[in-house]
């Protein structure tokens, strides 16, 4: 199969102004942003993305939280701890079936959009990678279920016994965020024509897609994203439920947990922009108003998020800083993916 990553494909365009010749990066400098009352579709997708990429995030970490709540739980003997990470672990659980149904959803109102160009990517690799990755979510799935169960309502006496519950439970967490982010950032890059591939795409292929810098970026930028949703959320849990002796402490290492990858996210958000092709940069950086809007706002929240985060982590665990740090936190997911959404004409 040839694989040539250098030049664009031609596809349908996204929205009506286009003309059908140009291809992703010729479009660069043409507003692409619908108005506040243009088709409402676009902007459903905004909303139902950020509550999958939410939810997903909480899915893929919080499984690896609940393990380390587990672990602390039974060190210090402190049955408390352990009950906030069965309910980190559930709560995963739920947020992996809530994240699938929403997928489906944007899946349908991508249809509804007519878009032709992601749907002919996704059949590039149905067979070497979607077919699978069916099966990768119901294994996921049942690793976490075993886990959880084992540990509320079995016995785990014998090392060996947490060990292998444990391990499971890791195979759950990593298992979705390698083929979560990677693949469907392929397939976006797919279906806006920033790579080209000979269909169908066979699993050696879509490995050497992987080491597209976009591919990277994004893909650390999920996993850092969702050790700091899955730390808020745990922290805020630990808040609430549990004693006064063991709050602080607990509560203040969910918190630095959430913190340090958010920082994180400065140099990697850094790295990611400047992968970006020229058209999705040049909508960012002013060539778009309302790309540029959107994308300059959610940097002033995310640095916002950065000082609550900091505040909660070492200084001041307080239920209503928490709060406002956890809508802080969606609304940058929100504007962030609105801002990536529309930069990308809607792909």
């Amino acid at each position: 199969m040839a694989l040539d990553v250098g030049k664009p494909v031609s596809k349908l365009p996204i929205w009506p102004s286009e003309p059908a010749s140009s291809d992703y990066n010729e479009r660069s400098i043409l507003p692409l942003s619908p108005s506040l009352g243009a088709p409402l579709l676009i902007w459903l997708r905004i909303l139902f993305l950020s509550l999958h990429l939410f939810l997903m995030n909480l899915a893929a970490v919080g499984p690896l939280l609940a393990i380390w709540l587990d672990v602390r739980s039974l060190r210090r003997d402190q049955p408390e701890v352990g009950g906030i990470g069965r309910m980190v672990g559930w709560c995963s659980l739920v947020a992996f079936g809530l994240g699938m149904v929403l997928g489906l959803i944007q899946g349908l109102l991508i249809w509804l959009e007519g878009g032709e160009a992601y749907f002919a990517a996704l059949s590039n690799v149905w067979n070497s990678k979607v077919i699978y990755g069916f099966w990768e979510i119901g294994f996921s799935a049942v690793c976490l279920v075993i886990y959880l169960a084992w540990w509320q309502f079995g016995k785990r006496a014998a090392t060996w016994q947490r060990v292998l519950s444990r391990f499971l439970a890791i195979l759950a967490a990593t298992n979705l965020l390698y083929h979560f982010p990677t693949l469907f950032t392929i397939v976006g890059m797919m279906a806006r024509g920033e790579v080209t591939v000979d269909p169908p795409v066979d699993s050696g292929e879509f490995r050497t897609l992987l080491v597209q810098g976009e591919v990277i970026w994004f893909t650390l930028h999920f996993w850092f994203a969702s050790f700091a949703v899955s730390g808020l959320l745990t922290g805020m849990f630990c808040l609430k439920r549990l004693p006064e002796d063991q709050r602080e402490a607990t509560a203040g290492a969910a918190f630095t947990i959430a913190l340090v990858p958010t920082l994180l996210q400065i140099p990697v958000g850094f790295m990611l922009t400047t992968s970006l092709n020229s058209g999705q940069q040049s909508r960012l950086m002013g060539g778009d108003p309302l790309c540029t809007a959107l994308f300059a706002i959610s940097l002033g929240m995310a640095l916002w998020l950065m000082h609550l985060l900091a505040t909660l982590a070492f200084f001041e665990r307080d239920a209503k800083k928490a709060h406002q740090a956890s809508m802080v936190l969606g609304g940058t997911i929100l504007l962030m993916t609105a801002a990536m959404l529309l930069s990308r004409g809607g792909v």
